[in-house]
C-alpha cells in the first residue's frame, strides 16, 4: 500500500491504518529501536508507542515522508526510553557514536546559550547533509542517526570497513570546517 494511501487511512480513523503501518514499515522500525534499545521487548513497545503516536498525530499532521516520519518518532521514543532506563550511563556504542562527533559540534550543556540555539544548530547540520553526496550523507547519517556501525554500512554500500571509518572521518573534518564558518565553535 502507497504511503498517500496509509495516511489517509489515519484521517479517516481506520485501524487498518496501523496494520498497513506494521506491514510496511514495521521491520524498519523495529530496527530503528533495536539499534538504541538492547531488549527486543523493549523495541517492541517503542514501536507499537510510535504507531500510538502516528494515530494522534495524523491528523492534522501529514507527514511528507512517512517512513521519516515514523523512524524519527521511533528514535526519540526510543532514546527517551534507553535514557530512563539507563540514567547516568550510555552503551558502549551510542557512546562510541556520540564521541566522534564531540570535535565537531558544541555541547550545548557546556554553554547555556546553545541551548536556544539548538534548532539553529539543527538547520545548519541539515544545510551540511544537503552538500554531501547521496552515499555520504547516507554514511552520515547511517552512522550518527541510525547507530549503524562501519561494518554494516561497508556492507550495505559495498565498501570495506576501513574505507568506510576513513570516509566518516573526513566528513567529520568537512562537518567541523563548515560549523566554524557558520559560526560554531568549541
Amino acid at each position: 500500500m502507497e504511503d498517500l494511501q496509509i495516511i489517509e487511512l489515519f484521517f479517516q480513523r481506520s485501524e487498518e491504518a496501523v496494520s498497513q503501518t506494521d506491514r510496511k514499515y514495521g521491520r524498519f522500525l523495529r530496527s530503528v529501536a533495536g539499534r538504541i534499545l538492547s531488549v527486543p521487548e523493549d523495541s517492541e513497545e517503542v514501536v507499537n508507542d510510535t504507531y500510538l503516536a502516528a494515530w494522534n498525530k495524523i491528523p492534522p499532521e501529514v507527514p511528507k515522508a512517512l517512513k521519516y516520519y515514523l523512524s524519527r518518532i521511533t528514535r526519540n521514543l526510543a532514546l527517551s526510553r534507553f535514557d530512563y532506563g539507563n540514567a547516568q550511563k550510555r552503551s558502549a556504542f551510542a557512546e562510541v557514536a556520540i564521541s566522534e562527533l564531540e570535535e565537531c559540534i558544541p555541547d550545548p550543556a557546556a554553554q547555556p546559550e546553545m541551548r536556544a540555539e539548538q534548532r539553529e544548530l539543527a538547520k545548519t547540520l541539515n544545510r551540511f547533509l544537503s552538500r554531501l553526496s547521496g552515499t555520504d550523507c547516507a554514511l552520515f547519517v547511517g552512522r550518527y542517526y541510525y547507530n549503524r556501525t562501519a561494518a554494516e554500512l561497508g556492507g550495505k554500500y559495498d565498501m570495506r570497513e576501513y574505507q568506510v571509518k576513513y570516509r566518516l572521518k573526513k566528513l567529520r573534518a568537512e562537518l567541523k570546517r563548515f560549523l566554524e564558518k557558520e559560526g560554531y565553535t568549541q
